[in-house]
């Protein structure tokens, strides 16, 4: 569990995330937006878009370079059969959007 490895309490995990969810502020005045940084947390699927698959692999690609890209990409079944999957599973919703890049704006929201 997540929340194990990082010494998090599971109640601060979810806060987090929720406020992942719910996004943080980026930009100034009119072209200010409020940006979600990722799907929907309550979830336990392993399915994820081939949209975000393709989004994730090239981003892999021009930060760390092809050499370091699988020739294909992981995929993961569930181990259960009571999996909740409505939603896909927890992903970063923007790829151009990495952390450096929202740090200035994470003040206006408590990560």
């Amino acid at each position: 569990m997540p929340a194990n490895r990082l010494g998090m309490q599971p109640a601060r995990t979810m806060r987090v995330a929720q406020t992942l969810y719910e996004g943080v502020d980026i930009g100034k005045g009119k072209g200010s937006e409020t940006v979600g940084l990722i799907t929907y947390m309550r979830t336990d699927s392993v399915r994820l878009s081939s949209e975000a698959v393709n989004d994730c692999r090239r981003y892999i690609a021009s930060k760390y370079g092809e050499a370091l890209l699988p020739s294909k990409p992981n995929v993961f079944k569930s181990k259960s059969r009571n999996v909740q999957d409505a939603h896909e599973a927890i992903r970063p919703t923007r790829m151009d959007l990495p952390p450096e890049a929202i740090k200035a704006f994470s003040h206006r929201r408590a990560l």
